[in-house]
């Protein structure tokens, strides 16, 4: 997959701009304030339908605006077009696939793949395990769409569930709402699982070689309640029945795939703790890696790779070693406020931002 164009109206600092890139991908060299990452978060944008880093979409709006528009054309790996507008106006937000409305974000996110490095996904290991879930649920569901829509569904099951426990009920409408509150659930589970045992087999093979300690890294599930995995409808309907008492005082749901976190290891031991952060930096890109590689297998889509300002951190060793694991992924964009990194990225074309003229 190939993106030749975008177009930004009103988006972030971006009062009107368009630019077109090169099939192997582009380096955007600027300043710091020169919109290098409201470029490639616009970018991003494009094919998952909202902000890669989390921010509200009026949060995008530029300043003083009512909305923004996005076009961007891309370059299937079929050869033929793909033009994705997004526009988000009036606190209402349109997606237009080759000039039909969707009213489905995974039908643009089944289409579309693009992966996001960032200085800041480091805290994927230092930051909350909101912060993990989501960027798991984000790629689980790059790999496996159909995940998105049980996700959905499970939060909403959820959101039912705590209602009633804040709420007057008889014993049967709590159990009939365990009942369903387990079975999606139990939808959710093996997508997770699939991913880890995907993710932990790839970190043991192809990317040992970005660094001595990348074969001691592992990602570990951490459920609420013990071997998440292998428990079916009638355990945990058992283990909610144990906690009810609990759950009733705190008037919400105690455990579930909402309140799970994932835990970065390094010879057993948790990197939160007991890395350094420069393993944390190299460990996160090794994660963010595989999945455009577990993306390009399970769906036969290349994703676009793109590197905002990564490269200032790491020394010329490892930056080299992940410019090589990363030049078979097809179309790359490297943001960077110096023209050193084309040393990495020879003879990629370079686009600058915040020159007058």
């Amino acid at each position: 997959m190939k993106l030749q164009s975008i177009e930004l109206h009103d988006f972030r600092s971006y009062e009107q701009r368009s630019f077109g890139f090169e099939p192997q991908g582009n380096l955007i060299i600027g300043p710091n304030g020169s919109g290098k990452t409201n470029l490639l978060e616009a970018i991003a944008y494009t094919s998952i339908g909202k902000s890669i880093r989390y921010h509200s979409d009026s949060d995008l709006m530029r300043q003083h605006s009512d909305g923004f528009v996005l076009n961007a054309r891309y370059k299937t790996d079929l050869d033929s077009d793909l033009d994705v507008q997004l526009s988000f106006l009036g606190s209402r937000k349109i997606l237009k696939i080759n000039e039909v409305i969707s009213r489905q974000l995974s039908d643009l996110m089944s289409k579309v793949k693009v992966i996001y490095l960032a200085p800041d996904d480091i805290q994927l290991i230092n930051g909350s395990p909101r912060i993990r879930r989501q960027y798991f649920d984000f790629a689980i569901s790059q790999l496996f769409p159909a995940y998105l829509a049980l996700l959905r569904g499970y939060l909403h099951v959820v959101d039912q569930r705590n209602r009633l426990l804040k709420a007057e009920h008889n014993k049967s409408e709590k159990r009939s709402w365990d009942i369903r509150f387990i079975q999606a659930l139990l939808a959710l589970y093996p997508y997770r699982k699939k991913y880890l045992e995907l993710l932990n087999e790839v970190l043991q093979t192809d990317f040992a070689r970005i660094s001595d300690n990348a074969r001691q890294i592992r990602i570990s599930y951490q459920p609420a309640f013990k071997d998440a995995f292998a428990q079916d409808q009638d355990s945990l309907l058992e283990y909610l029945e144990s906690i009810a008492p609990k759950e009733l005082l705190w008037q919400r749901s105690m455990v579930g795939a909402h309140l799970d976190d994932y835990s970065f290891r390094i010879s057993e031991n948790g990197m939160q703790s007991f890395a350094s952060q420069g393993q944390k930096r190299i460990a996160v890109i090794i994660v963010k890696l595989i999945q455009a590689k577990l993306v390009q297998e399970t769906t036969n889509i290349v994703p676009i790779l793109l590197f905002d300002d990564i490269f200032a951190e790491l020394d010329a060793g490892h930056s080299q070693r992940i410019r090589e694991l990363a030049s078979g992924s097809g179309q790359i964009f490297v943001a960077a406020p110096k023209e050193d990194v084309a040393e990495i990225f020879s003879p990629m074309s370079i686009i600058r931002l915040g020159e007058s003229g």
